[in-house]
């Protein structure tokens, strides 16, 4: 099922967790995680136990995971940052300027990243009705 089907089908019934899942291409147990983390609001459950997620969860959900899916952003850049100087350090300028090359490419790739989240974020919050400070989640 794509992703605008399980989109469509969590406005007339609740989702359940594989179906989040497949529809952010997780494992159930990422989606689970993500919910003890605090990274998803709170997901109310039926009398079995089994949670019932809704449009809100998912799109909750994609943003998650379109934040969270690259490496933690500073390790990769202190690293390059790090040895670009240790380069420069030892007097291997040529290397270095290799290296700052290399590491001006993360800080793109870190700004792409952050850019496209806030624009996913951007989409979600035009569709809150005025005077609202968040989405119906519930």
């Amino acid at each position: 099922m794509s992703r605008r089907e399980i989109a469509n089908q969590a406005q007339n019934k609740p989702l359940r967790t594989s179906e989040i899942a497949a529809a952010v291409g997780v494992h159930p147990n990422t989606v689970r995680l993500y919910e003890e983390w605090g990274y998803l609001p709170s997901i109310p459950r039926a009398a079995n136990g089994y949670r019932l997620f809704n449009a809100g969860h998912l799109a909750q959900m994609e943003l998650a995971r379109m934040a969270l899916s690259e490496p933690f952003p500073g390790r990769n850049l202190r690293r390059s940052s790090a040895t670009l100087v240790r380069l420069a350090a030892r007097g291997d300028i040529h290397e270095a300027l290799g290296a700052a090359h290399v590491h001006r490419r993360l800080v793109e790739q870190e700004l792409g990243h952050a850019e496209a989240t806030a624009r996913y974020l951007e989409q979600w919050a035009s569709t809150i009705p005025a005077g609202r400070d968040s989405p119906t989640i519930l």
